[in-house]
Formats: C-alpha cells, sequence, structure tokens
C-alpha cells in the first residue's frame, strides 16, 4: 500500500503513466542533461554564494585542462566551472581496454569511480510492493552513499575520505568532490540509477540484474534502430550541450508555471539523498518497467538477431511526449536540491 507521499508523487507524474525510459549502469543524461542541472543551481545561488564555491574549485588538479577550458566569450570561468564540474565525472571514464594497472597511474582516468554513479535496488517484474526495498544488490559503495560522502568532507563533518585519490591536498579533494556533488545529484534523479529489474531468467549471470536497464532494449520510434535503455533516456531532455543552448533551457524551465519550487512539495518532505532515492525507484517501478507490463527485449538477443528490431518495443508520440516531460520534472528538481545543497556548504 502507498504512502501518503507516494499517492502524491505519482499523482504529481500522471501524465507519465505510460513512460518507457531507459539506462545504462553509468551515466545518467547526456552532457546537456549536466549542465542544465548546474545552470539551474547556479541561477537559484546568490553571486557571494556562487563565488564561494568557484574559489574552492580553482584547488581541482583538472581546473585549467577541464573546468574552464574551451571557455565560451560570454561565459565566465565561475559559470563555465560549474557546467563543465558537472561533467567531469564522465570526463575522467577510462577506454575499456584500459587494466586496472593503467587507470590507477593515468592522471585523469584515477579519478574514475564508477561504482558511484549509482545503485541497484532490486526490482522484480509485477511485485506489489513500491517503497525502496531496504537492502541494494551488493556492491563496494553506491551514489547514496557518495552524495552524503561529498556532503560530509565538503561541509567539513569529516577529514577522512576513503575515496580520495591518493597524494592529494586536502584542498584538490574538496574540488573534486564539487564535480562529484554536481555529477551525483543530477545521476540519482534518473529512475534507473536506484532500480534494477532482477530476473534470473533473463540474466542468469551475476546478481540477475538489468543493470539499471543497460542489458534491455527500446526504440525512440516504430521507425528508429535499437538502442541500450540509458541511450534513450540520457537524450530525453536534449543532446545541445553548448552553454548559449543550456542557459536557454535552463531559464525555460526555472521560468515553467508547472516547474517552480512551489510545484515540488518534495523538496520540503523528502530532504534525505535516501529520499531521493526512494523517488527514483517508485518511478522506475511505475513508468519505466510498468509495474511488470513493460516488454522485456535483451539488449544481447538484438545484437545476435535472436530478436528482430520490430520485435523491440517503440514508443508512441505520447510516451516519447510523457518521457520529456518526466525528464524536465526530474532534472528540474535536481537543480534545485543541487542548490540547496551548496547553499549548506557555502552559507545563505
Amino acid at each position: 500500500m502507498f504512502r501518503s507521499w507516494q499517492r502524491r508523487f505519482v499523482l504529481l507524474s500522471a501524465g507519465a503513466a505510460l513512460l518507457i525510459v531507459l539506462s545504462e549502469p553509468a551515466p545518467a543524461w547526456n552532457d546537456a542533461g549536466h549542465m542544465v542541472v548546474a545552470r539551474i543551481a547556479w541561477l537559484r545561488l546568490t553571486e557571494s554564494q556562487r563565488q564561494a564555491v568557484f574559489a574552492r574549485m580553482k584547488s581541482h588538479p583538472h581546473f585549467e585542462t577541464s573546468l574552464i577550458s574551451n571557455r565560451p566569450e560570454n561565459a565566465t570561468d565561475a559559470e563555465w566551472a560549474f557546467l563543465r564540474g558537472s561533467t567531469w565525472s564522465d570526463y575522467i571514464r577510462p577506454p575499456k581496454s584500459y587494466s586496472k594497472e593503467n587507470v590507477a597511474e593515468h592522471a585523469r582516468h584515477k579519478f574514475h569511480r564508477g561504482v558511484w554513479h549509482y545503485v541497484n535496488f532490486p526490482y522484480h517484474a509485477g511485485q506489489k510492493e513500491s517503497e525502496l526495498p531496504r537492502e541494494a544488490l551488493p556492491n563496494e559503495t553506491n551514489i547514496v552513499a557518495q552524495i552524503e560522502q561529498s556532503l560530509d568532507v565538503l561541509r567539513g563533518k569529516t577529514k577522512h575520505d576513503p575515496g580520495a585519490v591518493a597524494g592529494l591536498s586536502a584542498e584538490a579533494n574538496d574540488a573534486v568532490r564539487f564535480c562529484w556533488l554536481f555529477h551525483l545529484i543530477g545521476d540519482l534523479h534518473q529512475p534507473l540509477h536506484a532500480a534494477a529489474l532482477v530476473d534470473p531468467k533473463l540474466f542468469p549471470e551475476g546478481d540477475h540484474g538489468d543493470q539499471g536497464g543497460n542489458l534491455l532494449a527500446i526504440r525512440r520510434s516504430q521507425s528508429d534502430k535499437p538502442m541500450r535503455l540509458h541511450a534513450c533516456w540520457d537524450g530525453m531532455l536534449s543532446s545541445d550541450s553548448r552553454f548559449d543552448a543550456v542557459c536557454r533551457l535552463a531559464d525555460e524551465l526555472t521560468h515553467d508555471p508547472s516547474l517552480v519550487p512551489e510545484k515540488f512539495p518534495e523538496l520540503a518532505q523528502h530532504r534525505q539523498v535516501r529520499d531521493w532515492a526512494a523517488e527514483s525507484y517508485l518511478l522506475a517501478k511505475t513508468h519505466v518497467y510498468r509495474d511488470g507490463q513493460f516488454p522485456l527485449v535483451r539488449y544481447v538477443d538484438v545484437e545476435s538477431r535472436k530478436v528482430s528490431a520490430d520485435e523491440v518495443p517503440a514508443l508512441s508520440e505520447q510516451q516519447a511526449a510523457q518521457s520529456q516531460q518526466l525528464a524536465r520534472r526530474r532534472v528540474t528538481l535536481a537543480g534545485y536540491r543541487l542548490a540547496e545543497a551548496l547553499k549548506s556548504i557555502a552559507g545563505r
């Protein structure tokens, strides 16, 4: 049985009732999506708060080469660092061909932490329960723990950071943690970064999960080719990561009467990071997997041609529109929450 907050949350997103969205286990949103989250947060901060965060980001080991490189003429270093900082956690991903030794010694890739991007709370097709399971599928850490760790480090609640790169100064590690905070708050608002469909028959290996939708297939429309689930969701909001386009979209979202803070009761009701995961899990259950009604086609079977493209589920025009509307809502909410997190660090 739903709790009262769950009923309200489902009603708020009822327009997305037939949503079919999909995810890879690693990145959530594309660069444009993450940059819009950061831009919305930027708009919610005072100039002194912006500069307080930016001053600490200057110690980042990749400040010159990544955070402020290729800055557009109409952006300040601080604005650009916010936006670039939100995508840095994907920028540091190593090629699949790299060994653990290669990654550990690489100036850029040694910062990569793949398991920080998600948490796989198990979902079983058709289950009635909608509350977040007590335990996630086993992993060394997860996105909930790492958002909390980032906040503790940046608020000065702890000087010990087990995720820090060896030899990094405290100031540099703080700057790195700012980038992780920007990125992971965005990630957690993608429904499939909090859920994995578990089916031992479909996925007999490992933990039997679909890796947040990465092992299932979808088509954007009847005329499109099959794609991995996350790729569909990553580009649901926008694919234009140019500075002007990101600014326009952030302005559009924050001026949409249906997306102003007052339309998000969960901002006040859900204050803990685990609450945010519970929201995404509920959306994954009700809208992504459609309470067990989503047709399950393994991507590997499409690749091997065991399943034809025509047999892969496709979004209808209505479902695509509903998917985009939900993406707009989740990205906007992520931006508001990132702003509140940054205010708690920089001061009110």
